[in-house]
């Protein structure tokens, strides 16, 4: 079953800061606009920060806050549909693959040809004869 966004941030937040996996391109995110030209940007969110986010909002629209980027505070706006990974840290998170931007994703390669499988050979017989 695929998890709910803002249920799995916020059970994340019961315990640690989550590293947000967004795609900043997405017409809905309000981010400084030298942020939204690349396809993938982390944005770090959690309670008890070193600089606390006083203003951390998580709705069913996405996730509000005033966060420091160049050391210079943002009102910034992530909506829900530009999400497509979690995680806090090495013990838990999840991919939502069918949010990944595509230009992310790893071209399809195919498989490789098949050679055909070669006949299996007979023994060689043997050129020593035994002599009486």
């Amino acid at each position: 079953m695929v998890p709910d966004k803002r249920e799995f941030l916020l059970h994340l937040l019961e315990d640690a800061w989550v590293l947000v996996h967004l795609d900043p391109r997405h017409p809905e995110v309000k981010l400084p606009e030298y942020l939204r030209q690349q396809p993938h940007l982390i944005l770090q969110y959690g309670y008890n920060m070193p600089v606390p986010i006083v203003d951390l909002q998580i709705d069913d629209r996405g996730i509000s806050a005033t966060l420091s980027f160049q050391r210079t505070a943002h009102a910034t706006f992530v909506p829900w549909a530009a999400v497509f990974a979690m995680a806090d840290g090495d013990r838990r998170g999840y991919v939502w693959e069918k949010d990944v931007p595509k230009d992310l994703k790893p071209p399809a390669v195919p498989p490789p040809p098949q050679e055909p499988a070669k006949p299996a050979r007979r023994p060689r017989p043997s050129y020593l004869k035994l002599v009486d």
